[in-house]
């Protein structure tokens, strides 16, 4: 039996937020955004609408820290009662945060509970979700977690709840357009990872499968051309749609072995999560070899090729977008390296992976990801 679950209504397609405004029809909203200024044509656009917001809240950065979390919850109080829809306009970090706002509202007792004793009581009547991507990566308006940092405590956490999948993604690739090359290439392969990752995942099964070939596919024969030619809004309605497979393949698997590496690399060496989660793609690929015959038939349709002729052509592309695929480029000692590892494996993500440490070191070791100088 095939147990498949998605209830997002995507409304997928170039200048779908011009029409925006008809969603929001008879809703008591707040927004939800990041503080550039780039974001005030879409929040100006829904302040001249017949139904205005009743407030926006725009200091949302990249990662938020616990304490944004805590201080924007503490913001939001004034209108609490008031409203039954947050719009999140922005990247994952913004939606991530509207998810918070939405399950705990105004009591800041329920995250410090959560985040620092590591319980969450029921998530009662939560706010509904309205979710505008601005970037192609993350799929958090296909999902029903949220990403939270403590980084006084060097920790990641996710809050997770099925009520928290957001009513509606508005995904509109002009949105998108505007975007930097690095941010264009960060996202574009933590969508990538989202889809592989979802394949040598015990969660698997044949539609979140699918969803995760196609969007690999997408990402990797468009995000090349894409990066030497940002303006082009058909390779980035492309990798919007990549994104939306990516997302509905994940949000019935979670992340994997790559995605618990990465974390510890985010929050100590400061490499972007997109990054972070993708450098290990091809040595987890090859790592797989022998492991699981259905994962690796699966793996081997993202470049119709064999397990390892399709981790070396996924090594070269990773190579061609500059991304750092050895321990020297990355910064990383031995000694830290084997700790992110062992952790990674100990940890929830490490542990939904259907390989091993001992094939994956032996990957690594064969694809050249170690060298002799130490940082």
């Amino acid at each position: 039996m095939i147990n498949y679950y998605n209830p997002v209504n995507i409304i997928f397609g170039e200048n779908t937020f011009s029409k925006f405004s008809k969603v929001l029809e008879n809703k008591k909203y707040i927004i939800i955004t990041h503080p550039e200024e780039f974001f005030n044509q879409y929040t100006n656009q829904l302040l001249q609408s017949s139904n205005p917001p009743i407030k926006i809240f725009n200091q949302v950065l990249p990662n938020p820290d616990y304490l944004d979390l805590l201080n924007l919850i503490n913001n939001f109080s004034c209108c609490d009662k008031k409203i039954d829809s947050i719009v999140a306009i922005g990247g994952g970090s913004v939606i991530d945060s509207a998810k918070v706002l939405a399950a705990f509202k105004s009591n800041k007792k329920l995250l410090i509970n959560f985040v620092r004793g590591k319980k969450i009581s029921k998530i009662d009547n939560p706010l509904d979700i309205i979710a505008v991507p601005t970037t192609s990566g993350t799929s958090s308006e296909l999902t029903c977690w949220a990403t939270i940092w403590d980084k006084e405590k060097n920790n990641k956490l996710s809050l997770t709840d099925k009520s928290l999948y957001p009513k509606k993604a508005i995904i509109d690739p002009t949105i998108m357009i505007a975007k930097t090359k690095q941010l264009t290439i960060a996202t574009g392969l933590d969508a990538l990872s989202h889809s592989m990752e979802s394949i040598w995942n015990l969660n698997a099964n044949p539609i979140s499968s699918f969803h995760a070939i196609k969007g690999a596919k997408i990402v990797l024969e468009n995000l090349p051309n894409l990066v030497n030619d940002l303006q082009n809004l058909q390779l980035r309605s492309n990798l919007a749609l990549a994104c939306v497979h990516a997302g509905l393949a994940f949000s019935n698997t979670k992340t994997a072995i790559s995605h618990n590496i990465s974390y510890p690399i985010t929050l100590k060496y400061r490499i972007p999560h997109g990054i972070a989660c993708s450098f290990s793609l091809p040595f987890v690929m090859r790592s797989m070899k022998g492991i699981n015959k259905e994962a690796e038939a699966q793996l081997e349709k993202i470049f119709d090729n064999d397990l390892i002729n399709s981790s070396t052509k996924l090594l070269h592309n990773l190579r061609n977008l500059n991304v750092p695929t050895s321990l020297s480029e990355l910064k990383i000692s031995q000694k830290d390296w084997r700790h992110i590892v062992t952790s990674a494996f100990e940890g929830e993500r490490g542990k939904n992976f259907l390989g091993n440490m001992e094939c994956f070191d032996k990957a690594c070791q064969e694809m050249g990801f170690f060298n002799e100088k130490e940082f």
